[in-house]
């Protein structure tokens, strides 16, 4: 009988190596939310000024009823307290920010009735009253705007006596933060989180081109919830808005889980299973376990906000770094002309005539412009694939036609949205 030379080997299994890619159970959760350590990021706490007064109540409640394993890195709250003004600034000013894009946008939609309307000769007395429609709606959403502000806003102050968010956290966060760093462990940490940066190693790489070490920021935060983690020797949950890839393992565009490298951080430094979840899943997850009430539409708000976040609702889900890659793997490609006509498009209100595009490519009149899209189209698709763009994203260039969608295009479009973000684009290019 031949020896079994696999005895006392330490064989692995399934996930003993790979355990990031564990799907958490509702037990898991169970676990975590009722034995382990829960720590919200700063961004968490900052959001709160971004919420309604319901969802705010409502999140707060939801971090209380974690009781005792509800644990604030120090850092988040240097983060906090360093953010807090300016966030509460942008906060109270993004109604009067979204009033005035709302009237952009109206004179954007004008513009397309008023050249629509003359592409098919439309009769002046109709253009009128389509374009008075237009006016009113977009004049009853700008109404609409203000007023919400006005009443969401008019208690919240930069007082930290008479801000009723900081009435609320105050209590919320009683003997719940943790102890900041000595100097020395302060400085190590500082040290490693910039070697990080730049050697792309999860967290904080892509806070990259933050001014100074605040682009270690996140590493401290996670320095002290693996100190904390291990002290206890506890599964770990991460609260956080943060959806970049320094944090989560992305799969086709969407977040799966935590990086498998912090998870395996957190095991090596004694703790036991990371989860992150964002404030809008934590609300949903921790809900029916630690049995709170969630009130209606306290969920959409908080998903508001992410939403925000995360495509940076001003110009449609783009970044400039997005929009220069996108740029940049064109050109890469010789697909230059595609990258010409969207700045010329975007210089010219966000459209391009058919007869600027055959100038500025060099066609010939012969040529058809079917399929001139699809570049674009496909790269933009790489960028949703990689994370650098979310699903919910803006197409960037979109054929025109006057009549039949499959007849000759009139032209090509650059989203409202992103106009002024390639006009910026364009500018800096020539600076």
């Amino acid at each position: 009988m031949a020896e079994d030379t696999t005895a006392g080997v330490d064989n692995r299994g399934l996930f003993d190596d790979f355990g990031a890619f564990r799907t958490p159970t509702t037990d898991d959760f169970t676990s975590v939310l009722t034995h382990g350590l829960v720590a919200p990021d700063a961004n968490v706490l900052l959001n709160l000024y971004r919420y309604t007064e319901q969802a705010r109540g409502d999140l707060l409640r939801a971090l209380g009823a974690v009781e005792d394993r509800l644990w604030v890195p120090h850092q988040v709250l240097v983060e906090f307290w360093r953010n807090r003004e300016s966030t509460l600034s942008d906060a109270r000013s993004s109604g009067a920010q979204a009033a005035e894009d709302m009237a952009g946008h109206a004179d954007q939609a004008e513009r397309t009735l008023r050249t629509w309307a003359n592409r098919v000769a439309l009769p002046e007395e109709e253009t009128d009253r389509l374009r008075s429609q237009l006016n009113e709606v977009f004049d009853d959403v700008q109404e609409a705007i203000v007023k919400v502000g006005e009443g969401e806003w008019q208690n919240i102050t930069h007082d930290t006596s008479t801000d009723p968010v900081i009435a609320e956290l105050e209590p919320a966060l009683d003997g719940r933060v943790g102890a900041p760093l000595s100097p020395q462990d302060h400085a190590k940490a500082i040290a490693e989180g910039m070697r990080r940066v730049e050697k792309r190693l999860p967290p904080g790489y892509m806070d990259k081109t933050k001014d100074g070490v605040g682009a270690a920021a996140d590493y401290l935060v996670w320095e002290q919830v693996l100190r904390e983690a291990g002290r206890r020797q506890c599964d770990v949950l991460f609260v956080t808005a943060d959806v970049k890839e320094d944090w989560w393992r992305k799969e086709q565009g969407f977040n799966r889980g935590p990086r498998p490298e912090l998870t395996e951080e957190l095991r090596t430094r004694g703790g036991g299973r990371l989860f992150m979840l964002t404030p809008k899943r934590f609300l949903e997850v921790a809900s029916p376990i630690l049995e709170f009430g969630l009130r209606e539409g306290s969920v959409e708000d908080i998903e508001r906000v992410e939403r925000i976040g995360t495509d940076d609702g001003a110009y449609g889900g783009w970044t400039t770094d997005a929009l220069q890659e996108l740029f940049d793997r064109l050109t890469y490609e010789n697909y230059e002309d595609r990258v010409a006509v969207i700045k010329y498009a975007a210089e010219m209100n966000g459209v391009a005539d058919a007869k600027s595009v055959y100038d500025i490519c060099h066609y010939p009149e012969d040529r058809s412009l079917r399929g001139f899209t699809k570049p674009v189209t496909r790269i933009t698709g790489l960028l949703r694939n990689l994370g650098k763009i979310p699903e919910s994203a803006v197409r960037v260039l979109k054929a025109e036609y006057d009549t039949d969608p499959g007849g000759r295009a009139s032209g090509f479009s650059v989203h409202p949205l992103l106009v002024p973000l390639v006009n910026a684009l364009g500018d800096e290019d020539e600076s």
